[in-house]
């Protein structure tokens, strides 16, 4: 059974990078929609479609430079058995400067940074 859309969604995005896909399909919601909309904003991802069907699913893009995906590692902090929440101040910075780490706020899903500059925390879903 499936517990966690958003994980479920991430690992994939690693799976696909790792296995040297172009594209990838997954079950869509609007917590995986707007992932997809901030790998986009970061580069990650080079463009994503939603599907409206019975079925809904996201079809992402990923973004190769020199054969090499851009998603190289994935490390899940929320699990749904221990959800991570953090103060602004107490937000970690990724192992590289060119790090994401994915936030949930009550504004949406933002960066790290993005949540620095609004003042916000919140919880702390995955470093990619």
């Amino acid at each position: 059974m499936l517990q966690s859309t958003s994980i479920d969604f991430l690992i994939r995005i690693k799976n696909a990078a790792r296995a040297g896909k172009k594209e990838l399909t997954a079950p869509a919601s609007n917590f995986c929609i707007s992932i997809a909309d901030l790998l986009k904003r970061y580069g990650y991802v080079d463009s994503y479609s939603v599907t409206d069907s019975a079925k809904r699913e996201i079809t992402l893009k990923l973004v190769y430079s020199d054969n090499q995906p851009k998603v190289t590692e994935v490390k899940i902090f929320s699990k749904p058995g221990r959800r991570v929440y953090e103060k602004v101040s107490a937000l970690p910075w990724g192992k590289t400067p060119k790090s994401l780490i994915i936030v949930s706020t009550s504004s949406g899903v933002m960066s790290q940074k993005e949540a620095k500059t609004k003042s916000l925390g919140g919880e702390i879903i995955a470093e990619v």
